[in-house]
């Protein structure tokens, strides 16, 4: 019961936030949305390291990455590590589509404050950040996997 409602709750918010991006700019689209997405959780992945992410080959990867470039919402830097490598990092533009989400989010923490006493919010806020912890922790290790 309680994996429904929880399921029911991310698609809302996973609807949503891309419903407001592309809402916001018509010339992207959800896929693109979606990718570049990936490309900020990675936390500026080389364009080997995103391609193996999302399973695709590294041209094909090349071509999202340019269409991302010129539209201004993704930029490549030469990597310290390895000059012959490319980092990815979302630009501001993006940036700036991903924060109106927070305004959405906002909403529905007031909605939660209005409805719930303070101590049944704390609660929740207790849980949130358990489960984020744990989550934290399964991301770091499947993204490490992906940056070896």
């Amino acid at each position: 019961m309680i994996e429904k409602k929880f399921q029911h709750v991310y698609d809302l918010f996973k609807a949503k936030f891309y419903d407001s991006i592309c809402k916001s700019d018509p010339n992207l689209t959800v896929n693109e949305a979606f990718s570049l997405e990936i490309i900020y959780m990675l936390k500026e992945p080389t364009i080997l390291e995103y391609a193996s992410y999302m399973g695709i080959s590294q041209p094909n990867a090349t071509y999202k990455i340019r269409q991302l470039m010129e539209k201004g919402y993704l930029k490549k830097e030469v990597s310290l590590k390895d000059k012959r490598a490319f980092k990815l990092q979302v630009t501001d533009q993006f940036m700036a589509l991903y924060r109106k989400n927070d305004q959405y989010i906002a909403m529905v923490m007031d909605m939660v404050k209005k409805a719930f006493d303070e101590q049944k919010v704390q609660l929740l806020e207790e849980m949130l950040t358990y489960v984020g912890e744990k989550l934290e922790v399964l991301e770091d290790e499947n993204i490490d996997r992906y940056n070896k």
